[in-house]
Order: C-alpha cells, then structure tokens, then sequence
C-alpha cells in the first residue's frame, strides 16, 4: 500500500504565484484494494513561521487488512520558494507498526548542490541538480503546471539513492464519482517501460486548484490500489461538485 503514496506529480505556474494559489489544505482519501475497503490516506499541507511550508503524507490500512498489514507510511516534505522555483530543504520517509519497518531522510544541500541521505544504515551523498524535487513534494508542483496548460511534464526526483525522471502525460478530461460528488478531472500517467509491470494514473481536479481527487495504482502482480477524495479542509470546493443524484447526460463516472 505504501507505493500509493509515492503518486507522480509536478507543476509550473510560476511558484511565486503558486504558493499564494495552493491554499494549506488537509484532504482524506479512502483506500481500496482490489475493489474492497482497505485503509485510509491523509494528506495535509501547512505554512510555517520561518516561511517555509510542509507537506504530509499519512497511509494506513484499516478493518481486516490491518490484521496482515498494519503498517503506517508517513512522509514529510519541507520546502521553500527560491528564485520562482520549489527547494526542498529536507525529505522524510518512515514505515512503522509491521514486520518490515524503514526509514530514509533527505537533506538538500543547495550551496554544495547535493543530498544527505541518511537509512539508519549507510549514510552517503547524492549529487544533484537545479530544480531536483523530493518524490513528494512534486505532487504539488504538478497541480501548478496543470493550472499552467503544461501538457510535457517531465521532472527530476531524488528517489531514494539515485535521480529518477518522473515523466507524466496528460490522456483526457472524465468525470469523476466521489463521497463528495461528482466533479471533473484531468486524467493523467505515469510513464514507465512496459517490462516494469506497474501502472499509476491520477485524475486531478481544476475545481480544486488540480488537488488530486483519485489515484489509481497497479502492482506488477495485478494488485490495483485506489484512493478516492471523501474529506476535504482548506480548499474552496463550493461550486466545485454536482451532486450525485444528477442526472445531467454529461456526466459519466468513473
């Protein structure tokens, strides 16, 4: 269930512009596993004193699938805006409460233009580029490129103990069933080789300044993980969602 938190997403409204638009939000997703409820995903977006801002995300299984997989996958993502652009200023990964727990930090060193990067096993550096992002924290800089028209979104992650090319594309527009309602949303992917075996498509929401509303992840053994919007704080969404008892004939859910 933790790769449904790793979601792929990047943006270019000018991020001046950008951290005024994206508003600090808290959204909750509930989780499917193959059609069945399986747990619940938080996601909450803070502004701090020193003019920095958070972003987190929480994943845990509920009701029986927490019998065979109580994990709890908290990530966490610090940055700030420099020179129209997002920086990360540091990247936490932590998986706890199952058998396999892990940990992974991340500290962006700008001046020197590399990452420490810390297991709890084997400390090392990473070298890194201009505009590198977390694989968090680029899920917002896409709702900023969407907003932008970007039809070509291709970024630079730091994933783990290498720089990774996250390459998304744009498919269609559909109209998108919810707890909340039905809204429209751009449907979007992930590009990976097809001898990888996983595929994850998101469908964001202009109504909702591009806030991911549904996420959709296969496993390479035929798993398919889902979140779907049911909660949110923050965020405008008055005129956002038709109800679902609409009958409107432009309307086909997903």
């Amino acid at each position: 269930m933790n790769r449904l938190v790793i979601f792929i997403l990047l943006s270019a409204t000018p991020l001046w512009l950008f951290a005024q638009e994206i508003p600090d939000f808290s959204a909750n997703y509930a989780v499917k596993l193959n059609g069945l409820q399986a747990g619940e995903l938080k996601r909450t977006l803070v502004s701090n004193q020193d003019g920095s801002r958070t972003f987190k995300s929480a994943t845990q299984a509920k009701g029986i699938f927490a019998f065979f997989k109580p994990d709890l996958v908290e990530e966490t993502s610090t940055w700030q805006q420099h020179s129209n652009t997002i920086r990360p200023q540091s990247y936490l990964y932590q998986r706890t409460g199952g058998k396999k727990e892990k940990y992974l930090s991340l500290n962006f060193d700008w001046l020197n233009k590399n990452v420490h990067i810390d297991d709890h096993k084997q400390p090392w550096i990473l070298n890194i580029e201009e505009h590198t992002l977390d694989k968090l924290v680029y899920q917002l800089s896409l709702m900023s490129d969407l907003a932008d028209n970007k039809t070509q979104l291709s970024y630079l992650i730091a994933d783990g103990g290498k720089i990774k090319t996250y390459n998304i594309k744009v498919l269609e527009k559909e109209i998108i069933t919810t707890p909340l309602g039905k809204i429209e949303a751009i449907k979007l992917t992930r590009h990976r080789a097809p001898s990888k075996g996983r595929k994850t498509i998101l469908w964001c929401a202009p109504g909702l300044n591009y806030l991911p509303i549904k996420l959709e992840h296969t496993e390479k053994g035929g798993a398919v993980f889902t979140a779907v919007l049911r909660h949110l704080d923050g965020i405008d969404s008055t005129n956002a969602f038709q109800p679902l008892a609409s009958k409107s004939p432009t309307f086909a859910a997903h």
